[in-house]
């Protein structure tokens, strides 16, 4: 007997802040309001940057978002997006310190909660629903660069809005062929072409000068996948 499936890891670096807030960005595509993203890190990891780019997917106002970490919480709204709670455990000696900030009252409705230090709330974080929360890990990786693995449980997986954040951690993910228009799953042999003639259709545009590049083809260019 099989277990229910485990999350899908998504493993990528990014090379610098503006590069973690683009991550965010097509993170935001995948996470509906009811979710829960809890992001783990040291301190000036880009915890806070992830979240800013975040809130630029949602629609909400970027420029406002900043690090909680003495305020504890911040909460983002604005018409036809969902909310935003952003909550910096850090400072927080448990989950009881969660009811005099009015977490309760935040989350009363359905939003996205984005929680820093989450290890922190262990105790309350068992309340949450394990389907819907997705675990950020963010370490250095050199001056600039940042190291993050995404587990994203099955329910979150599975959304349309999750394809380019999959594409980018170098996941193949259902395609559309460029030359038929065609839909193309994931395990296509000629992705993201529809077939062997939408391959070579699309080489031989190349070859025929009907694409410009910026540099000059190699074999790696050619070669079938």
């Amino acid at each position: 007997m099989t277990g229910a499936p485990g999350p899908t890891r998504v493993s990528l670096t990014t090379v610098s802040t503006e590069d973690t807030e683009s991550l965010g960005g097509l993170l935001a595509g995948a996470l509906r309001a009811g979710d829960v993203l809890l992001l783990e890190g040291d301190l000036g990891a880009g915890k806070t940057h992830l979240v800013r780019g975040l809130a630029r997917g949602l629609h909400l106002d970027e420029s406002q978002v900043c690090s909680p970490t003495f305020v504890v919480m911040n909460v983002y709204r604005a018409v036809g997006s969902p909310t935003l709670v952003h909550l910096d455990a850090y400072r927080l000696s448990g989950g009881d310190d969660l009811d005099a900030i009015g977490f309760d009252a935040a989350t009363s409705r359905p939003a996205i909660v984005a929680i820093e230090w989450p290890s922190r709330l262990e105790e309350r974080l068992a309340g949450f629903d394990p389907a819907r929360v997705v675990t950020v890990h963010i370490t250095h990786a050199g001056e600039d660069l940042r190291h993050l693995t995404i587990d994203l449980p099955p329910v979150v997986r599975s959304r349309p809005g999750t394809a380019a954040l999959l594409q980018r951690g170098g996941e193949r993910v259902a395609a559309t062929c460029p030359i038929t228009g065609r839909p193309v799953p994931a395990d296509c042999p000629t992705w993201p072409f529809a077939d062997e003639h939408a391959r070579l259709a699309d080489l031989h545009r190349w070859l025929s000068g009907g694409y410009t590049v910026s540099r000059e083809l190699t074999e790696d260019d050619i070669q079938p996948q």
